[in-house]
């Protein structure tokens, strides 16, 4: 590399933009500022001075660039020279430029969202190039000879280029050869593609089976699968079915349109694919270097469900898309649900878009390019594959429907007690009362009033009345307990459906699973009102950040360290102390326990 150029060719700080590219000019005599040439974006330049004494180690940051003064861009950025946040910003920058959106950093991808689709990147060659090299074969040793295949026997990946389907064979493999659990994890902010992700790989996981590339010595074809009842088509298998179309699921009820992102998923879930693994030693007996691996179902964990978007969203988002589904469906279906339906729109429910600020973010959105009609049937296909048709159909539908007519309850202030609230539109109270079969009077009581229990040996029960802006609370809240609880019985039913002990042929015979969990969360939020859920969300975030960086960085250092090797200082961000701040004995967390158990707190 040149010296003039090394030297030379640095990032600087940008207010603006981040980090910029320049040349430095000059340095004044005690080093502590430095003449540079910055490129902005538009392509021309301009002259700043810069502090030194801003920048870690008081040094500006080198550019990665070769002899001719060009950057240098990566697949892997663990071969940059220079490994700092300006060097990672514009190599992902340059990749992505290209219509590159993977890069890899060792053994973890980062995906760049393109939001276009980029022909041939997922086609079934390239899927089954990636289970080929990475599944099938031992290694990449003999995919290729040259110099650019170097360390091939010792890296499998070494040729290949970056992409979420290594992560997905690497996965299988891991699992089939070593015997051993695996877990994926796909995390970003919102709009990053993680709910794309994860569907990407569990499809990936689903077909591997049925590629079956077979080694030489069994005499099969090389793309026949080894046992003859796996399909070609995953979906032939009806567990895999389910396993897969559990996802549009997923997403009609936990999913919204944010600012961000039409399809943001509004929760976190732990997905446990679930295989039955060939024993090692039987394959071996059989000629078979890779034991059969089939999916034989899964198991979802969820949580952080975000409740507080069934009352209310931004003026350009919306509420979950159930909601509008159930809206959008024939007038015929909403009738047998519930006759309130009839003629409904957005407007009609203030949950949705009618008053209380909750904008509309258009009742006609198109949700990846499709109408929330044609959602409605796609969600209802994928219900009657895991069972709910008919009378619980019905019983989900009309539990949404509960949600919907919760908020356009009004209350205002009792005229006898100025301390107590009624329910100032009787209309909507009776067709609440109608949907839910209870009497007005029990569900005025039960938002107007709370109860409250006083402790001793005979506990006494007494209840306070509401003033109309805790009782407007009260009802928001039973809402949001109505629609948690009905998600939860969703994913409830979806585990029934697909979990591998009550639904694969097989499974007496089968002493354990093997699995490969796929741990989906949604990354840092910011919004102009956080709650306590943004709270708990960037909390599990700052963990992952903590565990990124043990694993990329720390353990890196710690190794080379061990070996003897010489490693230059690597700059990166240790977040121990927002830590610390949120989870420490004096930390938020202990202080809103605190808060908890002071009365009036």
């Amino acid at each position: 590399m040149s010296t003039s150029h090394s030297s030379t060719c640095v990032y600087v700080k940008d207010d603006q933009h981040g980090w910029l590219p320049a040349n430095v000019l000059s340095y004044n005599a005690d080093n502590t500022t430095a003449r540079v040439s910055v490129t902005v974006p538009s392509g021309s330049t301009e002259e700043r001075e810069v502090t030194l004494s801003d920048y870690e180690s008081s040094a500006l940051p080198l550019q990665n660039i070769n002899e001719g003064g060009n950057l240098i861009t990566m697949a892997d950025m663990c071969d940059l020279p220079s490994l700092h946040e300006p060097a990672i910003l514009y190599n992902l920058r340059n990749r992505h430029h290209n219509l590159q959106p993977y890069t890899r950093v060792g053994d973890i991808i980062i995906a760049m969202n393109p939001f276009q689709w980029i022909d041939g990147l997922y086609s079934d060659n390239v899927r089954e190039e990636y289970v080929d090299r990475l599944v099938w074969r031992d290694g990449a040793a003999g995919a290729c000879g040259d110099a650019s295949c170097r360390g091939a026997r010792d890296d499998p990946k070494a040729g290949l280029a970056p992409h979420v389907y290594e992560t997905s064979s690497l996965a299988y493999r891991g699992l089939a050869v070593d015997d051993s659990h695996q877990s994926i994890l796909v995390t970003g902010e919102s709009g990053a593609g993680k709910t794309e992700t994860v569907k990407i790989i569990m499809s990936h996981l689903a077909s591997i089976q049925s590629t079956g590339a077979i080694n030489e010595d069994q005499g099969l074809p090389r793309h026949e699968p080894a046992e003859e009842h796996i399909s070609h088509n995953p979906r032939d298998n009806c567990v895999v079915r389910r396993v897969l179309d559990s996802n549009p699921l997923l997403e009609a009820f936990g999913n919204a349109k944010t600012v961000r992102n039409d399809n943001s998923s509004r929760f976190g879930k732990y997905i446990q694919l679930q295989f039955d693994v060939e024993d090692s030693t039987e394959a071996a007996y059989k000629g078979k270097t890779v034991p059969s691996c089939l999916l034989a179902g899964s198991y979802c964990e969820t949580y952080l469900l975000e409740k507080s978007r069934v009352v209310g969203h931004e003026g350009a988002e919306r509420t979950y898309h159930i909601f509008y589904q159930l809206l959008a469906a024939p007038q015929d279906v909403k009738a047998d649900i519930w006759d309130g339906l009839m003629g409904a729109t957005t407007e009609s429910f203030r949950y949705v878009g009618g008053g209380s600020g909750n904008g509309d973010a258009g009742a006609d959105t198109l949700i990846e390019g499709r109408t929330d009609g044609e959602k409605w049937e796609n969600t209802v296909d994928a219900l009657e594959t895991i069972g709910i048709v008919g009378g619980k159909l019905r019983t989900l539908m009309r539990s949404i429907c509960v949600v919907l007519q919760l908020g356009n309850l009004e209350f205002g202030a009792d005229p006898n007690n100025d301390d107590a609230s009624v329910i100032t539109n009787a209309d909507e109270l009776s067709k609440l009362a109608s949907l839910m079969g209870i009497d007005a009077e029990a569900i005025t009581k039960a938002l107007t009033f709370r109860t409250i229990t006083a402790g001793g040996r005979g506990k006494e029960s007494y209840t306070v009345p509401l003033r109309p802006a805790s009782a407007k609370d009260s009802c928001d809240a039973f809402a949001k307990e109505i629609y948690a609880r009905s998600f939860d019985w969703l994913v409830r039913t979806i585990n029934e459906a697909t979990c591998a002990e009550q639904n694969y042929d097989d499974a007496a015979d089968v002493q354990e699973f093997g699995v490969i969990g796929l741990l989906d969360i949604f990354g840092f939020e910011a919004f102009q009102v956080n709650r306590f859920e943004q709270l708990c969300i960037n909390y599990a975030n700052e963990k992952l950040q903590q565990k990124y960086t043990l694993d990329v960085f720390s353990s890196v250092q710690e190794e080379y360290e061990y070996e003897g090797i010489a490693l230059g200082d690597i700059s990166y961000s240790d977040n121990a102390e927002v830590l610390r701040l949120i989870e420490g004995r004096m930390g938020l967390i202990a202080v809103l326990n605190e808060e908890c158990v002071r009365p009036n707190g």
